[in-house]
């Protein structure tokens, strides 16, 4: 199934940051450097490697907005200092659309975040706000 990728707005789709891995983002040595004063609030250590934390099911740094209409957006907190990794996952490549389909169908109550991604169409609407 290809996914559209014209209208995607990275800051307000949120799929790619849903997880229930605390191990889901790995932080480097540059990005930690590169979150600054940030590091400390939005990664943490497990072991001797960082990530970056996971809250309510969402990394630390996600800000959801939930208006009067109900329909939340979503927006990332660090977007110009983010993780590599996340720097790294382009809009609309075959990676963004696997996320997408795997958390569409996570909000659609049939999978859990990190569950391989489901076969036949899937609707995407519910994890891009």
């Amino acid at each position: 199934m290809e996914l559209p990728a014209s209208g995607l707005d990275c800051q307000s789709c949120g799929a790619c940051c849903f997880s229930s891995l605390e191990t889901y983002v790995r932080v480097s040595g540059d990005d930690w450097m590169r979150l600054g004063s940030e590091a400390e609030r939005v990664a943490h250590f497990i072991g001797n490697r960082a990530y970056l934390r996971m809250t309510d099911g969402h990394c630390a740094a996600l800000i959801v907005i939930r208006p009067p209409d109900g329909r939340a957006h979503f927006a990332c907190s660090i977007y110009d200092r983010r993780p590599q990794v996340c720097r790294d996952l382009e809009r609309g490549s075959p990676s963004c659309d696997a996320e997408r389909m795997v958390k569409a169908a996570w909000a659609a109550g049939g999978l859990r975040p990190n569950s391989p991604a489901p076969s036949g169409p899937t609707p995407v609407a519910a994890a891009c706000g």
